[in-house]
């Protein structure tokens, strides 16, 4: 008797925890879990949270949604472009939102040919959201000749997004640029003077010291020993590396300083994008 106690003790006790692991993993609790890790910042698990969501109700649009989202997020963005694909019979066809989360997907991943070729082809985007998505990658592209062609095509002065798009591609046009070859003339004549001119006052200061420092050596050492003995020469090619490394030195700081300009129009570009989608 005993024995069939246990028995039935056991089949009950397993049938509970049966019944609960059913009521843990079920949609509604699935639902509620994956969208606290994706709000939480946890995007790796919110992906297998999702992907769950997804095989127990393949129809729910906002489950795809989020998993597009939690696969960008997470930086998972050959996968979430591929998994997208997957998710819908024709990806040309599918929710704007959905749209916008997969070109997203594919700008995240620097996918330029690939996302405006599916601008072209998709049925599920306004074509304002096709011009804004073009000038956007044309603006990531340093193109800001073709980024004021597709800007031009929204004609909505209260689009803030559009508004914006157009004030950083007028800096982009005009804004003051350094250029390579007049700092490199500039220090080919003058050691240091180029980096001056490019806002680098302390390295145009150093450049002028060493290279000059090493001609006046160079100047006394020929002076007094000739142009036979080694001392001076030591002097002339080490000034003479100061002296090159200063022209190339002024080039690439020239660059780097255009370079750094347009960084940060393009991090006011991403800022109001992400606030826009």
């Amino acid at each position: 008797m005993k024995k069939y106690f246990i028995l039935f003790f056991s089949i009950l006790l397993c049938g509970g925890v049966s019944r609960a692991q059913d009521s843990l993993y079920n949609e509604s609790n699935t639902r509620k879990f994956a969208e606290y890790l994706l709000e939480s910042g946890q995007y790796s698990f919110a992906v297998k949270e999702f992907e769950r969501l997804n095989y127990l109700n393949p129809e729910d649009l906002d489950a795809k949604l989020n998993l597009m989202k939690a696969y960008r997020l997470s930086g998972g963005l050959e996968d979430g472009i591929r998994r997208s694909q997957l998710l819908f019979e024709d990806i040309r066809y599918i929710p704007q939102k959905h749209a916008v989360e997969y070109s997203k997907l594919l700008l995240s991943n620097r996918n330029w040919e690939t996302a405006q070729s599916y601008w072209l082809s998709t049925h599920s985007l306004s074509e304002k959201d096709k011009a804004l998505l073009n000038t956007t990658v044309e603006i990531f592209n340093s193109d800001f000749v073709e980024a004021q062609k597709y800007v031009n095509l929204v004609n909505d002065s209260t689009d803030y997004l559009a508004e914006g798009y157009r004030s950083i591609i007028d800096r982009g046009l005009n804004g003051k640029r350094k250029s390579p070859f007049l700092a490199g003339m500039m220090s080919t004549a003058v050691p240091g003077l180029g980096k001056a001119y490019t806002g680098d006052w302390k390295d145009g200061i150093v450049s002028l010291i060493f290279t000059g420092g090493m001609a006046f050596q160079a100047y006394r050492k020929f002076n007094q020993f000739g142009v036979n003995n080694y001392r001076p020469w030591v002097y002339t090619v080490i000034g003479s590396g100061f002296y090159l490394g200063n022209i190339y030195g002024s080039v690439k700081s020239a660059k780097n300083k255009n370079r750094k300009r347009i960084n940060l129009l393009q991090h006011e570009a991403s800022d109001l994008f992400n606030a826009y989608y």
